[in-house]
């Protein structure tokens, strides 16, 4: 009776973590996000139904099987209770330290992290540990087994286990195989967050200007490129064709005013901003506001786009991403490594970088005396982390 209720007990404390943990989890289904029923919403749909039968199917083998594999039986039952009562504890912390209700120590936050990395890697656990048990239960099957007389009660009984020992082990095995693959996907595939393509570098012609033919657009995919100013700065904007049916040309910067410069891909006939997930309707591309891209003055003459590499420049502030190169400082005139030099200000939204305080501060002092007043305009800056 002891082992009745401490199984009881045990079942409790599985039986809480798991919804606890289905709680956390189901709130970002597709299925319960969103308020229409669109091809998304039911295939997520569709992969819990399969999860529930796959959940059945294991469900009946570990009750069959735990008659002939008690021990190792009990060796899941315990770690499942071990990795679901951690994921239950840090879920727990989790919202208690973001409700301010509990103080955030450093030991917590280390634990709920860890907890929360390491958790995702709980159901392969359970995976390989099943299918090491399907494998255990082809140990009971009877070998050779031969009729002794015609009507052999014995033998029937042999020949009906062996059928449904290896009924249980394959479809489990297949179960768990195909359990595998999907999470497998979801996690090295589907998971992982959008992420812009390369950009093409280039450079413009000996007039300054960035010179694309419209049948570069025909194809109706997302054209990107990026020009590395003079300090550094990768300045990505990308070419679009508004419409399928027409030359529909467009140029933007591949930022948004509020999101940032995470950049924007197309998918499904629809434009993506990659920070916030908004689709933006493709006619609707070019005015700025909201989470469009932001605007780039070109021209287009119904047969060459064409893009002044100032306008270009002008938009570097939208962007973070330096790239290593060689500059030269302003003052001295001495080459410096840009991501090296010990300091840099921006002056009319280009950014200088220098060799030593001194020319630092000789070039605050006038800028003009040392650029050219045409370069751009924007902020003040310095690198703090230096000196």
């Amino acid at each position: 009776k002891k082992i009745e209720i401490l199984n009881f007990i045990l079942l409790g404390i599985l039986s809480f973590c798991t919804a606890l943990h289905y709680y956390f989890l189901s709130q970002d289904f597709p299925i319960f996000t969103s308020s229409l029923i669109d091809s998304e919403g039911i295939s997520s749909l569709g992969f819990i139904a399969l999860a529930l039968l796959v959940c059945i199917l294991i469900f009946f083998f570990l009750k069959w099987q735990k008659n002939f594999n008690q021990k190792t039986s009990f060796m899941l039952f315990l770690l499942l209770i071990l990795i679901e009562s951690d994921k239950a504890l840090a879920n727990i912390l989790l919202t208690l330290m973001r409700n301010s209700i509990i103080e955030t120590h450093a030991f917590l936050v280390s634990f709920v992290g860890k907890s929360n990395y390491f958790g995702v890697f709980g159901i392969y656990v359970y995976l390989i540990f099943i299918t090491f048990l399907a494998f255990l239960s082809l140990k009971i099957r009877k070998k050779n087994i031969s009729k002794k007389q015609i009507l052999d009660i014995n033998y029937r009984k042999n020949e009906a286990k062996t059928s449904l020992i290896n009924r249980y082990f394959s479809s489990v095995f297949i179960s768990c195989v195909i359990s595998f693959c999907i999470v497998l996907y979801f996690f090295m595939v589907s998971s992982k967050p959008l992420t812009i393509d390369e950009p093409k570098e280039i450079l413009p012609d000996k007039n300054g200007k960035f010179i694309f033919d419209i049948a570069l657009l025909r194809d109706n995919k997302l054209h990107r490129f990026a020009y590395i100013s003079a300090e550094g700065k990768v300045i990505r904007f990308f070419l679009i064709n508004k419409r399928e049916d027409k030359d529909s040309p467009v140029a933007v910067f591949d930022a948004c005013m509020i999101c940032g410069d995470m950049g924007y891909i197309k998918k499904d006939g629809q434009l993506i901003c990659i920070s916030c997930n908004v689709r933006i309707f493709l006619p609707s591309v070019g005015k700025s506001g909201g989470c469009n891209p932001i605007p780039l003055k070109y021209e287009y003459d119904g047969k060459k786009i064409t893009i002044d590499v100032k306008d270009v420049i002008a938009g570097s502030n939208y962007f973070s991403q330096i790239k290593e190169i060689e500059v030269q400082d302003p003052v001295s005139k001495t080459k410096v490594i840009n991501t090296q030099a010990p300091f840099s200000y921006s002056y009319k939204g280009i950014t200088y970088y220098f060799s030593n305080q001194n020319n630092y501060e000789e070039f605050k002092k006038d800028p003009t005396k040392y650029v050219e007043e045409n370069e751009a305009q924007f902020l003040i800056q310095r690198r703090n982390d230096v000196g």
